[in-house]
């Protein structure tokens, strides 16, 4: 289950390894710590972004940008014009992978647009709806009633029917 809208800073040349210790440095320059796991945590005042190696076959080919959902997107929108601002200045590439491409500030709107719809998803099919509460509310079943109570009225409708009958078909005993 994603909990999390994920960007990934990449080298510049597609596959290519990526060295992380000027992008790790750029990042604390901007706010980023360790946390007591070793995880960077990228601090914004919208909120927080764990930063993590992407491996491939053992090589850090980039570093995950994790954006835990919410309803607010400024979180997003801060994270978006830090790391494009880092990916240029490093000659990287901040790649979305939900978009299937890279990403510059002029993205924002349709990285947002995917941000909530993923988060929406999430909050309705995976119960995040904590994470998502004005997007996601429960639905009233059509008439008020909740399926429990739907479903104990047919058994009830179901075993008087079932007596009625009995009564009407069978022998009398006089």
């Amino acid at each position: 289950m994603q909990t999390s809208y994920d960007l990934v800073l990449q080298s510049g040349a597609a596959g290519a390894p990526l060295e992380v210790a000027p992008v790790d440095a750029a990042i604390r320059g901007r706010g980023g710590i360790t946390r007591g796991d070793g995880a960077l945590i990228w601090r914004f005042p919208a909120g927080d972004v764990v930063v993590l190696p992407l491996k491939e076959a053992g090589v850090v080919t980039g570093l995950e940008l994790k954006v835990p959902f919410s309803d607010r997107t400024d979180l997003l929108g801060a994270l978006l014009a830090a790391s494009v601002e880092i990916a240029k200045s490093l000659e990287l590439r901040l790649v979305d992978p939900q978009l299937s491409r890279t990403v510059k500030d002029a993205d924002l709107g349709a990285v947002t647009d995917e941000y909530l719809r993923i988060a929406r998803y999430a909050g309705q099919y995976f119960g995040l709806g904590d994470a998502l509460p004005s997007t996601v509310s429960a639905t009233p079943a059509e008439d008020g009633m909740s399926p429990v109570v739907k479903g104990v009225l047919v058994l009830l409708v179901f075993a008087v029917s079932m007596a009625a009958a009995y009564q009407y078909f069978s022998p009398s005993m006089e």
